[in-house]
């Protein structure tokens, strides 16, 4: 498919600078993009590959349309300005360059269904997919191979399961729902009570429940509740390779990055990020728009609208002067042990005892 520049800043609702005649085709990274391409700026330390890439256009944001920028052959660079570049990237990509797949409709030969299943229409049901008693599956929903759906589940219209997803017995999925490869949703919780000897295991006789247009990636494992119901609220997006606990609540248009996990009956408010491996330690409570720092350790309540960061996570300013500290600590200990000496020289020049801190042994 080939645009026009005009014809793209109509579709994403951004303003030319430039030609707006010149025909773009695709959409590549500013490293590799060539004629006929445009790319995109969403980050300041890429500004100074303006001048250097060979795309057509460029998407930038408003703050970047007056400046002076100009192509290798000396030509005025053409922009396509945009007060979200990154959005009107994925937008273009997905109108210029995106094939979205296509499913086989019907039920594979293979595929096991119980008699009592109710099954929707337009349903792509692929081979050795596996439905149980009394389970619900909505209009034009698509079971890839080996998908196993427990008894009394529930799977809204327009979901997409891919390969060997494992859905525990009565979990309920909303609609348009993405869940990929080898994810678990339905599984017992990690709950056990010490009975002197060893650990009881404790019944979890809850359910799981993903709302609307939530995706989930790969080899996730979200647990069913111990009581009650664990949920994952509408528009969220979970990483690969995310352990949600037991009784978890998961607020609205919130991002789980890889490798986090989130201990039981925790509740993480709405327009939450979570980034790749932080943890959160069970019944905490994390406001609405909280960002949670890479590899952070989340142990106790976090307030709504704040950024934490660090192991125990802290308020990121104040966590910034610790990682400040840290760096210094050998000149630091250099330092105290240079104070020391002197110390005990003062105190052996006018014949006073060693103070108590000069006479411990240092680290």
């Amino acid at each position: 498919m080939e645009k026009t520049l005009q014809e793209l800043s109509e579709y994403v609702g951004g303003t030319v600078i430039g030609d707006p005649s010149a025909k773009i085709r695709g959409v590549m990274g500013i490293d590799d993009a060539q004629e006929g391409y445009i790319t995109f700026i969403s980050n300041n330390k890429y500004i100074k590959k303006i001048n250097q890439t060979k795309a057509s256009a460029i998407i930038v944001s408003p703050k970047l349309k007056d400046i002076n920028i100009s192509s290798p052959q000396k030509r005025q660079r053409n922009l396509l300005v945009c007060n979200n570049p990154y959005l009107a990237f994925a937008k273009l990509v997905e109108l210029l360059m995106y094939k979205k797949p296509t499913y086989t409709k019907g039920i594979d030969s293979t595929a096991r269904i119980d008699k009592t299943a109710v099954i929707g229409q337009d349903v792509s049901i692929h081979a050795y997919a596996t439905i149980g008693q009394n389970s619900q599956i909505g209009d034009r929903v698509v079971l890839s191979h080996c998908v196993y759906i427990g008894d009394n589940c529930i799977i809204g219209d327009d979901t997409i399961i891919y390969p060997n997803t494992v859905i525990y017995h009565e979990t309920v999925i909303g609609k348009r729902v993405t869940i990929h490869s080898n994810t678990v949703i339905g599984s017992s919780g990690f709950g056990y009570a010490p009975d002197g000897q060893g650990y009881y295991k404790i019944p979890q006789i809850g359910i799981a429940i993903i709302e609307d247009d939530v995706d989930i990636g790969a080899n996730t494992t979200i647990n069913r509740a111990v009581m009650g119901e664990t949920i994952i609220r509408k528009g969220t997006k979970i990483d690969s390779q995310v352990v949600i606990s037991h009784n978890v609540e998961v607020g609205e248009n919130s991002l789980i990055v890889s490798q986090a996990g989130i201990a039981g009956s925790a509740k993480i408010g709405r327009h939450v990020t979570i980034a790749g491996g932080a943890g959160i330690v069970g019944h905490v409570q994390i406001g609405d728009n909280v960002t949670v720092g890479g590899y952070s350790g989340v142990i106790n309540d976090i307030p709504s609208n704040e950024t934490y960061l660090g192991a125990p996570a802290l308020p990121i300013k104040r966590m910034r002067k610790c990682y400040v500290i840290i760096e210094k600590l050998p000149e630091m200990r250099e330092y105290i042990k240079t104070l020391e000496k002197r110390i005990k020289h003062l105190e052996g020049s006018v014949g006073l005892p060693q103070s108590t801190q000069s006479k411990q042994r240092r680290p």
